[in-house]
């Protein structure tokens, strides 16, 4: 059994896992098997909810159907289809210059090469694009690489902290404690399930307690009482 430690004593993460996983299934959230693809999906998801990503992300591809179709000259087009889910010109802006950087580097806009690296030297890579954080680059290694790294967003964020895992203030600043945290064959499923139990339960305003699944492991269910 993997325990780590926080203030409230042993979490027992492979149980956490296990009954996220019952509850959950490991959805994949929309996310897309061409890491690309994937980069773009994941850059529109910043502060947006999920049906508007989706719908926007199929018109942006109605409109460029390869991604070799976006320019120079492009950014007005991407933003106004962009501009529903909010932050419209910076985004059109970081997947304009995402996929000038890789047809300046690979000839086109691709990131199939990233394959053949490795987990560091993709992020690596990934991190230098415009616009990429640490946590959309572990994304793409994650859903559309099958790498095992895990993704601290907010909603990992949350149900870590509650669950009393070792953490940090931002999500950001958690990201190396919290997936030091999860055995790497955990990852995936820790990481899809944590999104699906914050936004469903455990959401950041009123933590629905009593209807957790996960509620006999975590320190701010015990201290409700539930």
């Amino acid at each position: 059994m993997h325990t780590t430690y926080g203030d409230t004593g042993a979490i027992q993460v492979e149980g956490v896992c296990e009954a996220l996983d019952r509850e959950y299934g490991s959805p994949r959230h929309g996310n897309k098997n061409n890491p690309l693809d994937e980069l773009v999906y994941i850059i529109l998801s910043n502060r947006t909810q999920p049906g508007i990503v989706r719908a926007v992300y199929r018109r942006l591809r109605r409109r460029f159907p390869s991604w070799n179709l976006i320019d120079a000259l492009a950014a007005g087009d991407v933003g106004a289809i962009l501009r529903p889910a909010g932050l419209g010109k910076l985004k059109a802006g970081q997947i304009v210059g995402i996929v000038l950087r890789l047809k300046q580097i690979f000839g086109r806009a691709t990131l199939a090469p990233l394959r053949q690296m490795s987990d560091e030297a993709a992020e690596s890579f990934l991190k230098g694009l415009p616009g990429v954080s640490a946590k959309v680059a572990k994304c793409v290694l994650m859903y559309s690489l099958g790498r095992s790294v895990l993704p601290v967003d907010v909603h990992v964020h949350r149900v870590a902290a509650r669950l009393g895992l070792r953490t940090k203030k931002r999500p950001d600043t958690s990201q190396d404690l919290i997936e030091a945290a999860v055995p790497r064959p955990l990852r995936y499923g820790f990481h899809v399930n944590s999104v699906a139990h914050g936004r469903a339960v455990c959401q950041s305003g009123s933590p629905g307690c009593g209807r957790c699944c996960i509620r006999v492991y975590c320190a701010l269910g015990r201290r409700n009482g539930a």
